[in-house]
């Protein structure tokens, strides 16, 4: 269903060139879940935000495909790209106090969905969207749909926040970070509404997250991502069982584990690097325990160890 090739996305600020998403590829199926993973900063927002083309300036789109359904979403007109955004292709962002327009009734959001990209009615808009907060779960919806946002708790926002992005049925959700600020309880309801609501729709979801225990539960697939690039893709089954790069096998061993007696987590060293660095070699040099002379020199590139099993380090190689 969605194809990305070669993705670029750059910010040109004072201090120089940011390269945020700096040639990714990975592709997501219909019904599947891939899950894309990484620290603050490393570009899972950039590259959400890629997709629906909402890259506002000092930032651009440099190079790339972004093929949904054979068609080349960098190719379309700004007119026939919002007819896109939120009808074929919807996302949950991270923040669902900041989503949410702090003025508006819950209702007149979720019509505002509805009116813009549907033939309906006002009276059908609004009867439409309490069946969507009934479907996501929010007890008593008629009432609901006539408060504001800040009258609501954290979880019964972010349910808000994912009616609308179902609203209109769309082939493609983007779940940018959707357990972020949510007690452990409201997270494991969240993962477990999107999951039942996938599996009902048919829908293939690109979540975005630096949970691997949510990986471990809702994804097929799963993408590292480390300063703008994709370091490791592979099957969820694949990755846990044999993590190839330096930095996915840290990731993991920092993991707490119940019933496992250890005094200390193990962390991983070192900073991420600047954003405005300039790599000519790996990406991860600096903090990489398994350090062979090629790595300053050369970055890697993506690719095939085993069926299936993409990794970006010269000693996997």
């Amino acid at each position: 269903m969605l194809h990305v090739r070669d993705l670029k996305t750059y910010f040109y600020t004072s201090n120089g060139i940011v390269k945020a998403v700096d040639g990714i590829s990975f592709s997501i199926h219909a019904g599947e879940t891939l899950a894309l993973v990484g620290e603050s900063g490393c570009g899972k927002s950039a590259t959400a935000l890629s997709l629906l083309r909402l890259i506002s300036a000092p930032g651009k789109i440099v190079g790339g495909q972004i093929k949904f359904n054979g068609e080349d979403l960098l190719y379309l007109s700004e007119p026939q790209m919002r007819r896109v955004r939120g009808n074929r292709i919807a996302m949950i962002f991270q923040e669902p106090m900041t989503a949410l327009n702090p003025v508006l009734r819950i209702g007149d959001q979720i019509s505002e969905v509805l009116l813009q990209h549907q033939d309906i009615s006002p009276d059908d808009a609004r009867n439409r969207s309490i069946e969507l907060l009934h479907q996501v779960g929010i007890p008593s919806p008629g009432q609901r749909i006539r408060e504001f946002p800040h009258q609501l708790s954290g979880g019964l926002r972010q349910r808000v926040v994912i009616a609308m992005a179902l609203a209109c049925d769309p082939q493609l959700l983007i779940a940018d970070e959707p357990t972020t600020a949510l007690d452990v309880t409201i997270q494991a309801q969240i993962i477990e509404l999107l999951g039942r609501l996938q599996q009902e729709r048919k829908m293939a979801t690109l979540l975005i997250t630096h949970d691997l225990g949510i990986v471990a539960e809702s994804a097929q697939q799963v993408a590292i991502m480390y300063a703008g690039l994709i370091v490791e893709y592979a099957s969820v089954a694949q990755l846990f069982a044999t993590p190839l790069h330096p930095y996915t096998r840290g990731l993991l061993a920092s993991i707490p584990r119940l019933g496992e007696k250890k005094g200390r987590l193990s962390p991983i060293e070192g900073q991420v690097p600047s954003p405005w660095t300039n790599h000519t070699g790996c990406p991860f040099l600096e903090r990489c325990p398994d350090v062979v002379p090629i790595c300053s020199g050369r970055c890697p590139q993506l690719k095939e160890t085993k069926p299936g099993h993409y990794v970006r380090c010269w000693r996997a190689e």
